[in-house]
C-alpha cells in the first residue's frame, strides 16, 4: 500500500514496484488508506509519506498501524525529516530517495517477513 499525496511521486514509486511484480494499491492520504484497510484490503507492507493533507499525517498513521496491526511492516518516507525519533519502530527512508533504493528496501522488508 503506497500512501503519498503527491500524484507524480505516488505514480513513480507505484510503477517501479509494479515493474518488480509487486501488487500495489495506492492511496492519496492516510484517511484514504485507513478506509481501504478497514474495508478488508489485505496488504503486506505500507509505504507512507509523512506530510499529507488531512487530519492524519503519515507518522500518526504509522503509529495507528503499529497499535492495530503490529505485524504489518511500515516504511516511512519524508523530505522534512532526517530520521525518526528514538523509540519509533517503523523503518525510514529520506526523500529524495533513489527509486531503486526504495524498491530494494521494500523488497528486503518483505523478505524478512517471510
Amino acid at each position: 500500500l503506497v500512501v503519498e499525496d503527491e500524484p507524480l511521486v505516488r505514480l513513480v514509486i507505484a510503477e517501479a514496484l509494479r515493474d518488480q511484480r509487486f501488487r500495489v494499491v495506492e492511496a492519496a492520504s492516510a484517511e484514504e488508506a485507513v478506509l481501504a484497510l478497514a474495508s478488508g484490503l489485505a496488504v503486506d507492507l505500507v509505504f507512507t509519506d509523512v506530510r499529507m493533507p488531512g487530519a492524519l499525517d503519515g507518522l500518526a498513521f504509522a503509529g495507528r498501524l503499529k497499535r492495530e496491526r503490529p505485524d504489518l511492516p511500515v516504511l516511512i518516507t519524508s523530505g522534512h525529516l532526517d530520521r525518526l525519533e528514538s523509540g519509533e519502530t517503523s523503518a525510514f527512508i529520506s526523500k529524495p530517495y533513489v527509486l531503486s533504493d526504495a524498491v530494494a528496501r521494500i523488497s528486503a522488508m518483505l523478505d524478512l517477513e517471510k
